[in-house]
Formats: C-alpha cells, sequence, structure tokens
C-alpha cells in the first residue's frame, strides 16, 4: 500500500481564515464616482487597468455596481468607477 502525499501537509485551523465585513450600501454609494459605458468586449480588469491603475482591482468595479461576477454587465451598459481607489480601500 502506497502512503499518502499529503502526510506531511500542515493542517489549518479556523483561527487562519479571517473574515471581511463588506462596506454597506450606504458607505458604497458616498465614494464618488464617474461614469463610463462598457464597450463590446470590455472586461472589468480592462477598466480597472486603464482607470484605477491595476487590473488586480477589478473587484473594486464589481463591488462598487453591485455586480456578483465579473461578467455580468452588457454593452452599452454604464458602469461606476471610483474617483479615488482609496475611498474604497479605506472601508476595508
Amino acid at each position: 500500500m502506497s502512503e499518502s502525499r499529503y502526510r506531511s501537509t500542515r493542517i489549518l485551523d479556523n483561527n487562519y481564515y479571517e473574515s471581511v465585513d463588506f462596506p454597506s450600501k450606504e458607505e458604497l454609494d458616498s465614494i464618488n464616482t464617474f461614469r463610463v459605458r462598457v464597450a463590446r468586449f470590455e472586461r472589468l480588469d480592462n477598466l480597472a487597468f486603464k482607470h484605477l491603475g491595476g487590473g488586480e482591482y477589478w473587484w473594486v468595479i464589481a463591488l462598487i455596481n453591485g455586480l456578483e461576477w465579473p461578467y455580468a454587465f452588457e454593452e452599452g451598459q454604464i458602469i461606476k468607477i471610483p474617483i479615488e481607489l482609496d475611498d474604497v480601500l479605506r472601508l476595508f
């Protein structure tokens, strides 16, 4: 019988995971934003790179717009983008 390749894997306890408190709708609504019309084949990571300085901030645009997943928008839709990225990051 072979031995498991996971035999020396460290098991994490429940304290390893931290919970994140998401901002309230009121907090998100208080952030200054500008509006952008989504172009054909546009992606949130591209919009984040263009307007927020990095594609890794796609989740900020999704959060501000209440999008449940990154492709939950359509061509021609108008979405909000925060003017200052720090205004959103400060809420976490």
